[in-house]
């Protein structure tokens, strides 16, 4: 039998009009698969690829529908999946929505199916890596006063860390950046937040580091320094509390 393909970009606008067209298209559930048009495809025999241009109000009826015949918090949790750097995530999400329009608002607690499991899953692994960035995320200052951060994250939570640092860096203009997605959220002050493209952003042009902040990170290095009780060292331990992934990124280790 053949199967339809739908191919979107790896965003919930376009996961969303994607399973607007596969459900509009009548050609069957069992008979459509979801997946994201930049990840590596390796096309299949007996299968037609059907490129999906996003579409806003397609994917805002959808939205709508999941929050009226499902509900808030499942909607809430497809959101975060589609945080994930997961390949499957656009099918997984398709086929939650399917059961969630069959069974109503239980569906997200029917841990037994394997696309809920995927759903519940996928959540998990956006709130640990959002949880570890609200420690380990570290701002510069820079000689323009604006406090500058990078990160690399597996997945994409960078909109996810900017109400907590906006709740509690309200008076300063900062930026985390996503260097893997290159994308930032920028905070003026007052002003609240906004997520940019920074794909063709010169950050060099915000100038260096400030000299005072410079003289502070060796204070700080030299502080991690003085703590540390050599007989006490323990990578494995230290490696599952602080993944070495994150190091690149913190004062204590550059």
């Amino acid at each position: 039998m053949e199967q339809y393909i739908f191919q979107c970009e790896d965003s919930l606008d376009g996961i969303f009009t994607a399973i607007y067209n596969a459900w509009d298209s009548g050609y069957g559930h069992k008979n459509i698969r979801i997946e994201l048009i930049d990840r590596e495809t390796n096309y299949q025999l007996f299968s037609t690829y059907i490129p999906v241009i996003t579409d806003y109000e397609r994917s805002e009826k959808v939205a709508r529908t999941i929050k009226k015949k499902i509900s808030v918090e499942a909607y809430e949790s497809i959101c975060r999946a589609a945080m994930t750097n997961r390949e499957e995530k656009a099918d997984v999400i398709y086929r939650f929505i399917i059961l969630g329009l069959h069974y109503g608002s239980s569906i997200i607690t029917n841990y037994s199916n394997s696309s809920v499991q995927s759903i519940f899953e996928m959540n998990r692994a956006v709130g640990n890596e959002v949880h570890h960035y609200l420690g380990f995320l570290r701002f510069s200052e820079l000689k323009n006063k604006v406090l500058y951060a990078k990160i690399n994250p597996k997945n994409n939570v960078v909109t996810l860390l900017a109400p907590h640092f906006a709740d509690r860096l309200p008076v300063e203009n900062w930026i985390i950046h996503d260097e893997v997605r290159q994308i930032a959220v920028v905070h003026q002050i007052n002003e609240g937040w906004v997520q940019v493209d920074t794909s063709e952003v010169d950050f060099s042009a915000l100038g260096k580091i400030n000299t005072e902040e410079e003289d502070l990170e060796e204070l700080w290095k030299a502080f991690v320094d003085s703590i540390a009780i050599l007989e006490r060292t323990n990578p494995k331990l230290q490696r599952q509390n602080l993944p070495i992934r994150f190091r690149s990124n913190m004062t204590e280790f550059t």
